[in-house]
């Protein structure tokens, strides 16, 4: 698995490689949804499928901050690539059938799983936080920190210690 950032800015946790071809604009981000998803198509349609699929890596995993089946432009790369090249892309652990359409995706739906073969189903929501190891063996999918607890994470584990060190040194100072 290699991820690869299509978000505009880059994020805290992850320090790899970002394809920003593939990421609204920032005045994008202000935008209402309407006028957002007209400007990001015609952003993809300016590109080519062909040539952005061939300088993804073997197994790449797009990222971004949404989680997986919310208004999040990253589904939209998906059905572009779908679309233009006739392939399957799927949210990382997830089966295509789980993901909603682009144009499902919303607030209600944000986390939950698809189920297409009966739709009066309720949808499953992810409960709780596991380790970042857990995560990743469930399956689940989504490319969100907030789905495992990142206070395992060792770089934060480092930088909470830090952050404790500084404060006591201070506290230390003024008692």
């Amino acid at each position: 698995m290699v991820p690869i950032g299509i978000s505009q800015g880059n994020n805290k946790w992850f320090k790899g490689q970002y394809m920003k071809e593939l990421a609204p604009t920032w005045p994008m981000l202000k935008m209402n949804q309407e006028d957002y998803d007209k400007e990001f198509f015609k952003i993809l349609s300016k590109l080519d499928a062909r040539e952005i699929y061939d300088n993804l890596p073997d197994n790449a995993v797009l990222l971004c901050y949404e989680k997986f089946n919310d208004k999040c432009h990253r589904r939209a790369v998906a059905e572009w690539l779908e679309k233009e090249l006739g392939i399957e892309v799927c949210e990382y652990g997830l089966k295509r059938e789980e993901s909603f359409p682009y144009a499902e995706c919303c607030e209600a739906n944000k986390g939950k799983l698809r189920k297409p073969e009966n739709k009066e189903q309720p949808k499953q929501e992810y409960q709780g936080k596991m380790s970042f190891e857990e995560w990743m063996k469930s399956g689940i999918g989504g490319t969100r920190p907030d789905l495992f607890d990142v206070e395992q994470l060792p770089a934060v584990k480092a930088r909470r210690a830090s952050m404790k060190r500084e404060q006591e040194k201070k506290l230390g100072g003024l008692v």
